[in-house]
This record gives structure tokens, sequence and C-alpha cells, in this order.
């Protein structure tokens, strides 16, 4: 329901750059709602970090309703990027080109 937030110029391990809610009439399998968040996450990266994601040293994590939480009305996906190698991130990815 909530993730803790840590100030960008803190080392954190992932930033959040988009979200969005679902617009499906009713809940596909798990696969099918893990890739699509991703490649809908995906088309979102390269305007955030500035670089395409298949160079970036940064992945995509993301947060999306399972099949409990969409019973409960859960929509949103949140797309998050992390550093590949598991370096903390400092400062915002936004722009980086990394």
């Amino acid at each position: 329901s909530s993730l803790p937030a840590v100030p960008c110029d803190q080392p954190h391990d992932n930033e959040a750059y988009a979200s969005f809610n679902v617009s499906l009439e009713s809940y596909p399998d798990e696969d099918a709602m893990y890739e699509l968040a991703f490649e809908s996450c995906q088309a979102r990266f390269e305007s955030f970090v500035g670089r395409d994601y298949e160079t970036s040293t940064l992945d995509i994590y993301t947060l999306y309703p399972t099949v409990a939480g969409w019973a409960q009305g859960d929509r949103e996906v949140v797309c998050a990027v992390f550093d590949m190698e598991a370096n903390k991130l400092v400062g915002s990815m936004k722009g980086r080109g990394i």
C-alpha cells in the first residue's frame, strides 16, 4: 500500500519514475500482467533516463496489481529504475543518460 521514501540526495536502491493505472476490464493471468507492466515501463524509460533501455546500466523494477489487489480496486503500476550491479543510486536518474 505504500513504500518508504528516501530523498534523492541520499543513497537509495530504486527510483520511481512513472506510475499509471491499468485500463483492463478484468485481471489477466499474472504473467500477462507482468508483461504489460514491464513493456509499459520500458516504453517510458528512455524519456526519463535519457538513454535507451538496451544500452543503459539501469534496469527496470515494476510493482503491479496482484489478483488480490485487483479485487480490492488496485489498478496502479509503478515503474522504478535500479543499478544492475546493485550500486546505490545517489541523486535522480532523470536525464542522466546512463
